[in-house]
């Protein structure tokens, strides 16, 4: 699946707790990953300017937003029940690193931005994803992959 690119039109009629830029995406992106995920325990829910509550994870989502003629990444924060995390992200050592991932969201974009321009191709399974499997630098992608990302990409 090819990554969606957002424009500042997606957010035309958009509903959100404040109406402000951050929470306004974070309602189309709920919205578009509700219509993805099928089979998905619960409903999406994005924090916008709140924490997550406790007992819960804050996963960092990547938007692509086309603002004029180039792209950036803007990032919404989703909260998920064990359960959502387990079902969205099933590899243990995966889940394990979200929270040190969340913590290095400028690392994460350089990679994500090297990856689209092509000025970086990983190795192995990572490389092949992102060629052949149909797969696009999202956070769950470089949850999966960081061992492999983070050895080989130098900024």
């Amino acid at each position: 699946m090819a990554e969606r690119i957002f424009t500042l039109d997606d957010l035309t009629g958009v509903r959100s707790v404040c109406g402000c830029l951050a929470c306004n995406l974070s309602a189309v992106f709920a919205e578009h990953l509700t219509a993805l995920r099928t089979g998905y325990p619960g409903a999406v829910t994005t924090l916008g300017h709140r924490g997550p509550s406790p007992g819960t994870t804050a996963v960092p989502h990547f938007l692509a937003v086309r603002l004029g003629g180039g792209i950036a990444d803007v990032v919404v924060w989703e909260e998920m029940r064990p359960h959502q995390l387990t079902a969205w992200l099933p590899a243990p050592d995966a889940r394990a690193r979200v929270p040190q991932l969340a913590a290095r969201i400028p690392r994460l974009v350089r990679i994500r931005q090297a990856l689209r321009t092509g000025t970086f191709t990983p190795s192995g399974a990572a490389g092949e994803a992102l060629s052949t499997g149909g797969r696009y630098p999202s956070f769950r992608f470089l949850v999966e992959h960081w061992p492999t990302l983070n050895k080989e990409f130098t900024p």
